[in-house]
């Protein structure tokens, strides 16, 4: 990833902010959607970004609450940690919402970044602060870098950050892992650790296998299989039902695929009859393949959040389809799921109408 230059994000920042017009030119694209979203939120970039952060119970709370996911990301905080204080920074794990549950790293800097609320119970999703690593891979789904004055806060600008969103076997955002450095340090030099990172995390929850489903790890290349970078498909009667993000890409597939794609639509073979060895997909790529057996919980999110849709009643897919004017991509993203399992419900709900 390019690293900005300072003075083009200025150039950009004059356009854009004295109402000139879009700077396509200057900044990266998905800078530039996040401050078009967070203009359109009413954020004023000339202003001090709200920093309200909770008390110390509703941390504990919040600890509480997300401990699971704490737990799970742990070793990779641990790991990271080192590799933060190298270059001045910290690491931070948020939850779907932003809410940072853990932020360590090199202490000096550590402090500066508290005196702009990167510390646990502060919440950077845009919505409250602007453009940010954090609250932008949250908006957009994937890994991003944002760079000193690329913030849409000034106040931030002496940050830089690298971050990518946890994704779970069902498709859903649950967090957020983040390395932030001096401004003077680009994060982008840390993008390729958190990904990495993040790779880890999201393979380790496929541990242990799924009640009553049949889990499906494939590669191209076969010292790759038992890696982070495996393909792991999980079937349930032969319909798809949990993946990771390398077994969809493999598959030329998205997560609306999700209780929808059977096995041997996604590969010239049948389930049943499958044994280890090579599989071809659909496409007639050649893979290594094994198939597990597994008995674990059935899947589901790591946690279930209170406004994801796994946890909720009708009522609440409605609201937030009502709170974005029935726009279904920014209600997905408000309750931590991927659009496609609002299109479904809707459709089970006409059914039952």
């Amino acid at each position: 990833m390019a690293i900005a230059d300072p003075a083009r994000v200025q150039e950009a920042r004059k356009v854009f902010f004295d109402g000139h017009g879009l700077p396509v030119e200057q900044i990266n694209h998905a800078i530039l959607r996040s401050w078009i979203r967070c203009a359109d939120m009413g954020l004023d970039a000339h202003a001090a970004p709200r920093a309200g952060l909770p008390t110390a119970s509703e941390i504990r709370q919040l600890h509480e609450k997300y401990d699971a996911l704490s737990r799970l990301c742990r070793p990779e905080l641990d790991a990271l940690y080192a590799e933060a204080r190298t270059v001045s920074g910290i690491v931070v794990l948020t939850n779907a919402h932003g809410e940072v549950l853990d932020a360590v790293g090199d202490p000096s800097f550590a402090g500066k970044a508290a005196e702009v609320s990167l510390r646990p119970g502060a919440q950077w999703s845009e919505d409250g602060t602007g453009t940010n690593a954090i609250g932008t891979a949250l908006a957009e789904r994937r890994a991003v870098v944002v760079n000193g004055a690329e913030h849409y806060f000034q106040a931030h600008s002496i940050l830089s950050c690298a971050a990518t969103p946890i994704i779970d076997p069902r498709g859903a955002t649950i967090g957020v892992l983040d390395i932030s450095t001096p401004a003077t340090t680009p994060a982008g030099l840390m993008l390729g650790m958190v990904r990495l990172a993040v790779e880890q995390i999201e393979h380790r929850m496929f541990r242990g296998g799924f009640e009553g489903c049949r889990t499906l790890r494939f590669q191209a290349d076969r010292n790759m299989l038992g890696a982070a970078r495996e393909g792991i498909l999980v079937f349930r009667d032969d319909t798809l039902v949990a993946a990771n993000r390398w077994g969809l890409s493999l598959v030329n597939s998205g997560w609306q695929v999700l209780d929808q794609a059977r096995f041997s639509e996604l590969f010239d073979a049948d389930l049943t009859g499958f044994r280890p060895g090579r599989l071809f997909g659909a496409d007639g790529r050649e893979f290594h393949a094994l198939l597990d057996d597994a008995e674990g919980p059935s899947p589901q999110p790591l946690r279930r959040d209170p406004e994801s849709l796994e946890d909720v009643e009708l009522v609440a897919i409605r609201k937030a389809l009502d709170a974005h004017a029935g726009n279904v991509s920014a209600a997905a993203r408000r309750l931590g799921i991927h659009r496609s399992t609002i299109y479904r419900r809707m459709k089970e709900i006409a059914g039952e109408g």
